[in-house]
């Protein structure tokens, strides 16, 4: 071989180790970027600053061998003050078989769809404000895998304007680890197996619930004498509480703010500790929200009766308006007065019915802190003394009533409503005739402004108006459309809440309420 070619043949040689030399580096460096097991990486863009952001996907156990079964939890928060709607899709890999049936939605608010023959499971439904959706479902690994088998799986989280991925990575243990005995076994050290049919009661208004397991059909030298139970708030239990149930098999949780609750217990011997076992995402909510999207929610609805003291010809029960659910909305309906033009059938003047909202009965009584929210609009505004407001507190008798309200020509009030007698009156007559003026007395914490003044924070006219009452002890802050309009300190019971709505003297009144929301605890009330 002469000279020069010796020379090409050397560089070449040279170039082709280079770059093996720096498939490996980047194979090593690669690695060292591997997520943890059981936690999520970041493996799309979007939603970076969105109200998806904090979304998470996990899974359990934490050690997994070919043929294993994996839960995959999502854990979908929306931080925004706004509804969304969303579409969750999970394509499994290869390595990966979904076991349809699996599938849990906390809270229920939609079913997910799960499709063994494409491997795929998806979920779309709507997300209120500040609250989390915990989707979960399992899947068996492939028994043909191998020891040191990476599996990655994503999941894609569309809101219709952004889309998020979260991505967990699991690595298959090596099943040489254990030792195999013969079929007369011991189990060395005999400590206890992980505890089974874990299982978790509902929470309730009141952020209560009970967690429960069982330890059966293992030897007494297994048997754990006492065990521990970890409470987080993340799936990887980064920073534990841990409570000690001794031995019984259940602990109960009282009083819980809202929030995603992640758990796991074990037992424990003279031994050591045992394997852990997991639950299910426990979503402590106690919220109530009401879209009034289903007639079945539990509103007053139907005719609203009063009787008739104020003109003599037409003395008796009159149906002075209606409530309803109208278009997806709560309709407060009050009809034309007789003595309007054209005129009408009834007497409607001062007609403001009060309806308490159908909170469950372990919602009450309520909390020092929490915050009500309503949207409503009037469909055909009088322009003159159409009104309506929250109720941010009252009586187990819903006739002890602290309101704000406002009209549609921009006034405001907060009014205490003593004695107060539905659908509403002023009741002159009816003081006259039977000499009791004890019905519907109004008392003003906060007095209408004077005529002609118009707040620029309230929407005149059929625009909708969203009111908020955030309650800090005796403390009321009272909103509208996002603006402070009032601040006082006063005592008020806190057996009921709910909407009033209807007219001082002009009439027609069609007034539709969007959406009803009750939040104990929320942010605003524990600055």
């Amino acid at each position: 071989m002469d000279v020069r070619r010796r020379s090409w043949f050397l560089m070449g040689a040279l170039a082709v180790s280079t770059l093996l030399l720096s498939i490996v580096l980047f194979g090593l460096w690669g690695a060292r970027l591997q997520p943890a097991s059981g936690q999520a990486s970041l493996l799309g863009t979007g939603l970076q600053s969105g109200p998806l952001e904090t979304s998470t996907k996990t899974y359990s156990p934490d050690t997994l061998y070919a043929g294993d079964t994996v839960t995959f939890a999502i854990a979908l928060r929306n931080t925004s003050t706004a509804t969304l709607g969303i579409t969750v899709t999970d394509q499994l890999v290869a390595a990966l078989e979904i076991v349809c049936g699996s599938e849990q939605v906390n809270p229920a608010t939609g079913w997910p769809v799960c499709d063994a023959q494409q491997n795929v499971i998806t979920y779309t439904a709507p997300i209120t404000a500040h609250s989390v959706i915990t989707l979960s479902f399992q899947a068996v690994i492939s028994a043909s895998l191998m020891p040191g088998q990476v599996i990655t799986n994503t999941v894609w989280i569309d809101d219709g304007m952004h889309i998020l991925t979260r991505s967990v990575t699991l690595t298959l243990a090596d099943p040489t680890q254990y030792v195999y005995l013969p079929l007369v076994i011991r189990r060395w050290p005999p400590l206890p197996y992980p505890p089974t049919n874990p299982d978790v009661t509902p929470p309730n208004m009141q952020g209560n619930y009970t967690l429960s397991w069982d330890y059966i059909g293992f030897p007494d030298i297994t048997a754990p004498t006492s065990y521990v139970l970890e409470e987080a708030l993340d799936a990887v239990f980064s920073d534990p509480t841990v409570y000690e149930p001794g031995l019984n098999t259940s602990y109960s949780f009282t009083g819980k703010l809202p929030d995603m609750y992640y758990y796991r217990v074990r037992g424990q011997n003279s031994y050591g500790p045992g394997d852990w076992t997991y639950f299910p995402p426990v979503n402590v909510t106690r919220e109530f929200f009401d879209d009034f999207s289903d007639p079945s929610s539990g509103w007053r609805t139907g005719e609203v009766e009063r009787y008739n003291f104020w003109d003599p010809n037409h003395y008796g029960l009159e149906v002075v308006g209606n409530l309803n659910y109208v278009d997806g909305h709560y309709q407060i309906y009050v009809p034309r007065h007789r003595g309007s033009w054209p005129p009408g059938e009834v007497d409607t003047f001062w007609v403001w019915p009060a309806v308490a909202a159908p909170l469950p009965p372990d919602a009450y009584p309520l909390p020092d802190r929490y915050c009500v929210e309503v949207r409503a609009a009037f469909v055909n505004p009088s322009y003159w003394a159409g009104r309506w407001g929250v109720v941010f507190g009252a009586n187990t008798n819903f006739d002890q009533l602290y309101a704000f309200n406002i009209t549609d020509i921009q006034n405001r009030a907060m009014i205490y409503y003593q004695n107060y007698h539905f659908p509403g009156n002023s009741n002159y007559r009816h003081c006259d005739y039977q000499n009791d003026c004890a019905p519907n007395q109004k008392h003003y914490l906060l007095p209408w402004y004077q005529e002609n003044y118009r707040d620029p924070a309230i929407h005149e006219g059929n625009a909708y108006n969203t009111l908020k009452i955030v309650v800090r002890g005796d403390w009321v802050y009272s909103y509208a459309n996002g603006v402070l309009l009032d601040e006082r300190a006063f005592s008020f019971p806190r057996d009921r809440i709910g909407l009033m709505g209807g007219s001082w003297e002009v009439t027609p009144i069609d007034l539709r309420i969007d959406y009803f929301h009750y939040q104990p605890y929320c942010p605003e009330s524990l600055q």
